[in-house]
């Protein structure tokens, strides 16, 4: 059974975080969806936001042909 998530994004910063989110995963190839379901359940916070950018930003740079620039 799935879980129903409260949609807390309310406020203009927290919408600008999650469009923020959508774009870095999309530009790391990953689930859009997926990891803005974890990052609206993580309250679209801040701290949500850098963990998800260093996660993707050490996926790419493990990758090969990840920039390095």
């Amino acid at each position: 059974m799935s879980q129903v998530i409260a949609f807390p994004v309310r406020d203009t910063m927290s919408r600008y975080r999650l469009e923020s989110v959508r774009r870095m995963a999309a530009r790391a190839g990953a689930d859009v969806r997926k990891v803005a379901r974890e990052f609206v359940a993580a309250g679209c916070s801040k701290a949500a936001q850098n963990d998800l950018a260093e996660r993707y930003r050490r996926h790419t740079l493990a990758s090969p042909g990840g920039d390095v620039a």
